[in-house]
This record gives C-alpha cells, sequence and structure tokens, in this order.
C-alpha cells in the first residue's frame, strides 16, 4: 500500500498532564495516566502509524467510558459526536489532498517508470534446444499459449462464479452499528451493498445501536438453486473452450511441425538434383577432353547445376522460415536450436466415418461447450420465473442500544419474512421472455455448431482417403521415376543416350521425390485435422 490509510481505535497510554486536564482527569497522578482508554482516529502509514502520523485526533477518556458503558450523558455523547463529525470532515479533506498528491506522484512516475521492452525482441521468450519430437512440441505449446492461458483465466472467474451463487444459498450475517442525533425520529438503513440488509427506528436524540442480522433462504421458488446451475452450466462451458484451443494450438503446432518436415524433404532432394548435376558436368567435361562431346554439352551441363544450386538456395530458406513459423506456433524464442526428431510417415487413422461423427458428438469440446449454454439458459429462465413466487427468508436479528428503552440495553428478535410480488407493469414477465429468447439462440447456436462439425468430420474424412491414394501414387511415381533415371545415366555413361534424355530423367526423379513428400504431408495434416475435428489433442 502506498497510499494514506484511515485508523480508528482505543488504545491505553499514559497521559500527558495537560491532556489528562482537558480528558477530565486532573487529579490522576502520573503511574495511573494509562488506565483509562483513548479513542483516536489516524492518517498514516499502515507500516508503521505511531511512527510518523500525518494526523491523530484524542477524544476524552472519560466521556468515551461514559459512552461505551451505556450510561452516558447527554452532554458526553453531545461533546464526543460533534468533535468525531468535525475532526472526520477535517481528516477528509486531508487525506483527499493526501490522495491526489499521491497519485499526482504516480502518475509522473508511470510516464517513464514502464518495464524496459527487451534488448532484442523474442529474447523473452522461453528457450528450448536439443532433439524435438512433434509431442514435445505439442506439450510446449500448450504450456506457452497466450490464448489457453487466457480462456483458463476465464474458467478461473467462472469457478468464483458458481461460487458466488452458491453463496446465496446459504446464511448470511452482517454487523452494523448506527449514531445518531437530531430532533425527530427517523429510519436508517445499512449501507450499499452489504448483505443482509437491515433497518431501525431511531429516536429524535444522541442514540447508538449495534445490529447482528443473520439471515438465511428458505424458500424462493428455485430463484437460487436455477441460478446455481446457470452458473455451474457455464463454468463447465468455459472448461470446454479451454479444450477447443488446446486443440486449436495443438493442430497449429502439427501443422507447422509438418511443413517443417517437408520443407527438409524439398531440401533433400533438391540437393540430390544438385549432386546429380555435379556429375553431370564432370561427365560433360570428360567426354569433351576425350574429343566425345562439344562445349554445348558442358555449358548445358554447367546450366542444369546452376538451375539445381539456386533450387537447393530457395528450398533451404523456405524450411528455415517453416522452422520459424515452428517456434511461433510453440510460443518460443525464434533463434531455439533444435532438431525435428520425427519424419514423415504414412499411418491411416483407424475406424470408418460413423466411428468419428460419434466420438465427435460425445467429445468435441465446441459441442460440449454449446449444450452446456443452453441448459445455463435454461436454468436462467427457471431463475426468472422463480422470482415470481414466493420468497421466504428466515431471519434473526440482535441488538445492545443506548439510551435504553424501559431500562433494556439490549434484545434480540428471530422471525420469517415472507415476499409475493402482486404488481411490476410486467417485469418480471419481459425477464422471462429475454431469458426464454436467450435460451432459443444457444439451441440455434448448439444445432449450427453440430452441422459446423459434421461437414469438418466428412471434408477431413475424404482429404484422409485422397491423401492414401495419392500417397500410393506417388510411391509408384518415385519408384518409376529412379529406374528411367538409373537407365538413363548408363546409356548416358555409354554413349547410347543424350544429355538431354539425363536431364530429363533427373527433373523427373526430383518431381517424384517431392511429391512423395507432398503426399506424405497432405495424409498427415489430413489425420491432424480429422483428429481435432472429432475433439482429440
Amino acid at each position: 500500500m502506498t497510499g494514506p490509510s484511515l485508523f480508528a481505535g482505543f488504545v491505553r497510554r499514559p497521559l500527558s498532564p495537560p491532556e489528562a486536564k482537558a480528558s477530565g482527569h486532573p487529579n490522576l497522578k502520573p503511574h495511573q495516566w494509562g488506565s483509562h482508554p483513548t479513542a483516536f482516529l489516524l492518517i498514516g502509514s499502515p507500516a508503521a502509524p505511531s511512527v510518523n502520523p500525518i494526523q491523530r485526533i484524542s477524544f476524552p477518556g472519560k466521556k468515551v467510558e461514559r459512552v461505551l458503558s451505556g450510561r452516558p450523558r447527554f452532554s458526553d455523547l453531545q461533546s464526543v459526536m460533534i468533535q468525531t463529525f468535525r475532526n472526520v470532515a477535517f481528516m477528509a479533506l486531508a487525506a483527499l489532498s493526501t490522495v491526489c498528491a499521491v497519485q499526482a506522484q504516480d502518475g509522473s512516475q508511470a510516464n517513464g517508470a514502464l518495464a524496459p521492452p527487451a534488448a532484442i525482441l523474442g529474447d523473452d521468450f522461453p528457450q528450448v534446444s536439443g532433439p524435438l519430437s512433434l509431442q514435445r512440441a505439442v506439450d510446449i505449446a500448450l504450456r506457452t499459449s497466450p490464448s489457453v492461458s487466457a480462456l483458463q483465466a476465464a474458467v478461473r472467474a467462472a469457478q468464483q462464479e458458481t461460487r458466488a451463487a452458491s453463496a446465496m444459498t446459504r446464511p448470511q450475517m452482517s454487523a452494523n452499528m448506527y449514531l445518531s442525533t437530531g430532533s425527530m425520529s427517523n429510519i436508517l438503513g445499512t449501507s450499499s451493498n452489504v448483505t443482509p440488509v437491515n433497518s431501525i427506528i431511531v429516536p429524535g436524540r444522541p442514540s447508538a445501536d449495534q445490529n447482528l442480522t443473520l439471515m438465511i433462504p428458505l424458500y424462493t421458488g428455485g430463484r437460487l438453486g436455477s441460478l446455481v446451475r446457470a452458473a455451474s452450466h457455464s463454468e463447465r462451458a468455459a472448461g470446454a473452450d479451454v479444450g477447443a484451443a488446446r486443440s486449436d494450438t495443438a493442430l497449429a503446432v502439427r501443422d507447422a511441425y509438418y511443413r517443417t518436415l517437408l520443407a527438409g524433404e524439398i531440401v533433400k532432394a533438391a540437393q540430390a538434383r544438385v549432386d546429380a548435376g555435379t556429375e553431370l558436368v564432370l561427365n560433360a567435361q570428360n567426354q569433351f577432353e576425350a574429343g566425345k562431346g562439344i562445349q554445348a554439352q558442358v555449358s548445358r551441363a554447367q546450366a542444369e547445376l546452376a538451375d539445381a544450386q539456386r533450387m537447393l538456395t530457395s528450398s533451404q530458406n523456405d524450411r528455415a522460415k517453416a522452422l520459424l513459423d515452428l517456434m511461433a506456433a510453440m510460443g518460443v524464442r525464434p533463434d531455439s536450436d533444435v532438431t525435428l526428431s520425427d519424419t514423415l510417415t504414412y499411418t491411416p487413422p483407424t475406424g470408418d466415418l460413423n466411428h468419428f461423427l460419434q466420438q465427435a458428438n460425445r467429445s468435441r469440446p465446441e459441442l460440449v461447450a454449446a449444450r452446456d449454454r443452453v441448459d445455463a439458459a435454461g436454468a436462467q429462465v427457471s431463475a426468472e420465473r422463480g422470482s415470481s413466487r414466493p420468497q421466504v427468508y428466515g431471519l434473526a436479528m440482535a441488538d445492545g442500544f443506548t439510551p435504553g428503552n424501559m431500562r433494556q440495553n439490549a434484545g434480540g428478535t428471530v422471525g420469517a419474512a415472507i415476499s409475493l410480488p402482486l404488481f411490476d407493469a410486467g417485469q418480471r414477465n419481459a425477464e422471462v421472455a429475454q431469458a426464454q429468447a436467450g435460451e432459443q439462440r444457444a439451441r440455434a447456436e448448439l444445432r449450427s455448431a453440430e452441422i459446423v462439425v459434421s461437414t469438418e468430420i466428412r471434408e477431413s474424412w475424404l482429404d484422409v482417403r485422397t491423401a492414401g491414394v495419392n500417397y500410393t501414387t506417388a510411391q509408384a511415381a518415385l519408384r518409376a521415376a529412379q529406374d528411367a533415371y538409373d537407365i538413363t545415366l548408363l546409356r548416358v555413361q555409354n554413349g547410347k543416350a543424350i544429355q538431354v534424355e539425363l536431364l530429363d530423367a533427373t527433373t523427373a526423379l526430383t518431381q517424384a521425390r517431392a511429391n512423395l513428400a507432398q503426399a506424405l504431408y497432405d495424409h498427415s495434416i489430413a489425420a491432424a485435422r480429422l483428429k481435432r475435428a472429432v475433439g482429440e489433442i
């Protein structure tokens, strides 16, 4: 706490001679000065209020004793209350001035007191290194994802909302003190935002009352129970939203991981083309030096090698950017030194379309959240309807007051309050209709979510099947391209084929390798999207 604070209480401390005289105890000996309580109000530092107080106000001990004993004189009570009101007003002005000064100081400091940013953007992100499997990448992303963290905070807020709704069904107690003086009787009520509420009739003379009020709901027409159910369903919906965010994060990491692996395979294919081009240039130069070729063949081979090197450089750049995208999806430092330990493999999912549709109907987070919101809206309708039914609360109150009434200074009351709304100009009916409209909207959103999920699963299933067929085709094409290249290379080396045929075979082999890698990526990401569509992480 950096601002000023207000304290009130009673202390026993030695009185100085002037204070003893002012307090009504001028004949007290020094060793007796601490035997009477002194009321005080204090503005100062909460850490050490007695070291450097801004303002302290003391009240005469004898008068305070008589007021607290329940046998005050009118002059005592009037003197204490008038001095209290006067000094509280003075202290309020002092506190306001201090608060304004503190805020001005904080504002001036805030202009230049912001935490300095990292020297290099991204340096404050987590650092990872070493072999990186797909599962490890997903686990890291789930721990560092800002979207997941934000929704987890929303879940904690929803939990507290449920606790608050449940607290309304339990007993509640308030303590209330009333100090008054006047020329007529009046009614005083509790401060705002204090429950249970309490009101008393105060006389037209100085009085003090200390009250305890206990209230417990006995019957509310299902209103409070419905509010608890609505909050509970909203809490579960928030938890399901976290599950959806986790699934989205996992899918984004898998996509980035697979893209990085695909870029790595493209780099391998480009490197193989460079190696073949280097060998082609060497063979063309040997044939030219042996008098079996022409300079044009050497130049053509060198041009092919240059194009292959360009392709290799571009593919390496694409792989580096894909790795940056993976680090961003994981939420870690972009310069993390990692090596992907998994490879693109063909692993078809188990189960048929109906199996995945049934699984999504049970566990897809979006559907779970939508159903909970429908239930929450239905509970809200019940709560609004319950507000039109009788509200029965049990009450218990205890009071200690002065001046006494018929020589009594304390008393108690036990009872029940039964309330029934009779006419509210249609307010409650409108609130019920509003809640019903909210329930209809929630049901429509659930239906829309079911259509979206069903479409996503069917599309992902088609993508998985198509990618499986393309993988089989790409495998056969790679085998054929490899055989064609091997045969053409042998024929060129034996002078049975021209160089252009080998260049065509090299290009076809490079493309076949890239197509196979693309087919593996397409199948892997289609399987990952199918997994996301059914609600798995």
